[in-house]
C-alpha cells in the first residue's frame, strides 16, 4: 500500500513538473511576443522619425531651390535698372531697386535657413542626429543602416556634401555684405537645377523602400506570432492529456484555437492592406502640402499688392493727389507683375489640386470603412458589385504594380450577407492573382459578375501560371502554401472557402489552365424575396464560360 502510494504520490509531482515545465514554455512564448512587439514598436518609431526627417528634407530642398530661382530672377531686374544711369536719375526707380534688393534680402535669407536644415537632414539621415530640431521641435534621428534603405540616402550625400559649403557659403557672403558673386550665384543655381530631379527621386524612393522594409518586419512578426499560436496549442493539448481531460473538451479547445487562428489571419491582413493605405494616402498628402505652401507664398504677393491699391484709394479720398502720382505706379506695377507670371490661376490650380488631394485620401478611408465594416458585421443586405470596388481601392498598391484589372460587372442584385466577410474573401483571391503574376511583371485581372437562377455568381480571374495539377485539391487545405516562408500562412483560402460554404451557405470553386491563368467562381444563393426582386428586372442572365 506504501509503495503504491509513493507511486501515485510521484505521478502526480511528474504531472505537477510536466504543467510548471509546460507553463514556463507558455510564459517564454508570450514574453517572446511581448519582446518582439516592443522590437517592432520601437523600429516603427524610428522608420516613422526617418520618413519624417526625409518629407521634410525634401520640402527644404524644393524651397531652397525656388529661393534661388527668385534671387537669380529679382537680382536680374535690379541689374537691368542700375544698368541705366537715366533710370537711375528717377526716384521712383531709386526705391524700384531698393525693393528689389529687400526682396532678395528676404528671400536669400529664407534660402540660408532653408539650405541649413536641408544639410541637416541629410547629414541626420547619413550620420544620425539625436537633437536635430525641425520646426521648433526637437527629434532623435537614427542613422540608416540598412542597405536596402541606405543607398538613397548615400547617393543624397554624394550629391550634396562636396558643394555644400559652397551652397551654404553663398548666403553667409551675402548676409555679411549684401552683395551676391554672379558666378557663385549661378554655379549654385546649375547644380540644383541639375541634382533637383535626383535627389528628389532618391528621397521618394527612400521613404518607399523604408514603407517596404517596415513591411517586412510586420510580417516578420505575424510569422513568429503563429509559430508562437501554434506552439501555444501544442502545449495546451499537452497539458490537456497530461491533465486527463476529455477528448471532446481537447476537439472543443483545439477549435476555439482555430477560430482564433482565423481571426488573427483577418486582422493581420487588414493590417497589411492598412499599411498599403498608408503609403497610398502619402502622396496625395505631400500633394497637397506643396499646393498650399506655393498658395500662402502667392497670398503674400496680393497682400502686398492689396496693401499698394489701399493706399492709393486712402491717398484719393484725402486728396493726396501728389503722393497719389507716386503710389499709383507701384501699385500698378505690382498687379501688372501678378497677372504677368499667373499668380491667380496658378491659385486656382493650386486650390483644384489640393481639394483633388483630399478628395482621393478621403476615398481611400471610405472604402476602407466599407472593406472593414467593423460596425456592421452581421448579416444584411449588400451588392457584390460594390465589396469588389470596395476592395480593389483597398487592394491597390499591391495591384498597381503587377496587374490591370478589367471590370464586366452585371445587374446584380443586394443579397443577405455579411460585407466584411466577403470583402475579406474577394482580397485573399485577389491578392493571390498578384502575386501569381509577379514573376511575369505585368498581368490582368478579371472580374465578372452575373445572376444564374437562384445565385449570384462572382468570377475572379488571372492570366497568371495556373495551379498545377497535383496541388489544385490542396490549395483550400489549412496551411497549404505554395509560397516561400514568411509570405504566406496557408490560411486565406482556407479561410474564403469556410466563410463561403459555413457562412453563407454558398460554394465556391476553382478552374486553372497551365500557362493561361485561374478562375475562381464565388456562388452566392439569393433568398426567394431576393429572386422575386430579380425576375422583375431581369428577362435573362448572361453565363460565364
Amino acid at each position: 500500500m506504501a509503495d503504491k502510494k509513493d507511486k501515485k504520490e510521484g505521478q502526480l509531482n511528474f504531472q505537477y513538473t510536466e504543467l510548471v515545465i509546460y507553463g514556463v514554455l507558455f510564459l517564454t512564448l508570450v514574453a517572446s511576443v511581448f519582446v518582439l512587439n516592443i522590437t517592432i514598436a520601437n523600429d516603427s518609431r524610428r522608420d516613422t522619425e526617418q520618413i519624417f526627417c526625409a518629407t521634410k528634407q525634401q520640402e527644404y530642398w524644393q524651397r531652397s531651390l525656388r529661393s534661388l530661382l527668385k534671387t537669380q530672377t529679382t537680382q536680374a531686374e535690379v541689374e537691368a535698372i542700375t544698368s541705366d544711369s537715366l533710370l537711375m536719375t528717377m526716384p521712383d526707380q531709386q526705391a524700384l531697386v531698393e525693393t528689389k534688393r529687400k526682396i532678395i534680402d528676404t528671400v536669400f535669407t529664407n534660402y540660408r535657413h532653408t539650405i541649413e536644415d536641408f544639410s541637416k537632414t541629410v547629414k541626420a539621415l547619413d550620420k544620425g542626429d539625436d537633437q536635430l530640431r525641425i520646426e521648433g521641435t526637437e527629434y532623435a534621428i537614427d542613422a540608416v543602416k540598412d542597405p536596402r534603405a541606405r543607398v538613397f540616402i548615400e547617393d543624397i550625400a554624394q550629391r550634396w556634401y562636396p558643394r555644400a559649403d559652397t551652397l551654404i557659403g553663398v548666403s553667409h557672403q551675402y548676409a555679411g555684405t549684401r552683395k551676391l558673386d554672379a558666378n557663385l550665384l549661378l554655379a549654385s543655381i546649375d547644380f540644383a537645377i541639375q541634382n533637383d530631379e535626383s535627389i528628389l527621386t532618391a528621397n521618394r524612393e527612400f521613404i518607399v523602400k523604408l514603407g517596404e522594409l517596415s513591411t517586412e518586419r510586420i510580417n516578420s512578426l505575424q510569422r513568429i506570432q503563429i509559430l508562437a499560436l501554434v506552439a501555444g496549442i501544442a502545449v495546451f493539448i499537452a497539458m490537456a492529456v497530461r491533465l486527463t481531460i476529455s477528448l471532446r473538451k481537447q476537439q472543443q479547445i483545439i477549435a476555439e484555437s482555430q477560430g482564433q487562428l482565423i481571426q488573427s489571419e483577418k486582422m493581420a491582413s487588414l493590417g497589411q492592406m492598412v499599411a498599403g493605405l498608408a503609403h497610398e494616402m502619402n502622396t496625395p498628402l505631400g500633394f497637397v502640402r506643396n499646393n498650399v505652401e506655393i498658395i500662402t507664398e502667392n497670398e503674400k504677393e496680393f497682400h502686398h499688392a492689396l496693401q499698394q491699391s489701399s493706399a492709393v484709394l486712402k491717398d484719393l479720398v484725402k486728396g493726396n493727389y501728389a503722393d497719389v502720382e507716386n503710389s499709383i505706379p507701384k501699385a500698378i506695377e505690382k498687379i501688372n507683375e501678378i497677372e504677368s507670371i499667373g499668380m491667380i490661376d496658378e491659385n486656382r490650380s493650386m486650390l483644384e489640386g489640393a481639394i483633388q488631394g483630399l478628395d482621393r485620401i478621403q476615398e481611400l478611408i471610405i472604402n476602407l470603412k466599407n472593406f472593414s465594416r467593423l460596425d456592421q458585421s452581421m448579416m444584411q443586405s449588400a451588392n457584390v458589385n460594390e465589396c469588389l470596388d470596395s476592395t480593389l481601392v483597398i487592394a491597390n498598391h499591391i495591384l498597381k504594380r503587377h496587374m490591370t484589372v478589367e471590370k464586366h460587372y452585371g445587374q446584380v442584385p443586394n443579397i443577405l450577407c455579411a460585407p466584411s466577410q466577403l470583402n475579406q474573401v474577394f482580397l485573399n483571391i485577389i491578392t493571390n492573382a498578384a502575386h501569381a503574376t509577379e514573376d511575369r511583371g505585368r498581368g490582368t485581372l478579371t472580374l465578372k459578375t452575373s445572376v444564374q437562377k437562384d445565385q449570384v455568381v462572382v468570377q475572379i480571374s488571372d492570366d497568371g501560371p495556373g495551379i498545377p495539377k497535383e496541388i489544385i485539391n490542396k490549395i483550400f487545405d489549412p496551411f497549404f502554401t505554395t509560397k516561400p516562408v514568411g509570405k504566406g500562412t496557408g490560411m486565406g483560402l482556407s479561410i474564403s472557402k469556410k466563410i463561403i460554404e459555413e457562412g453563407h451557405n454558398g460554394r465556391i470553386d476553382v478552374k486553372t489552365e497551365k500557362g493561361k491563368g485561374t478562375d475562381f467562381f464565388i456562388y452566392l444563393p439569393m433568398k426567394k424575396s431576393e429572386i422575386q426582386d430579380n425576375e422583375k428586372v431581369f428577362d435573362s442572365a448572361p453565363v460565364f464560360n
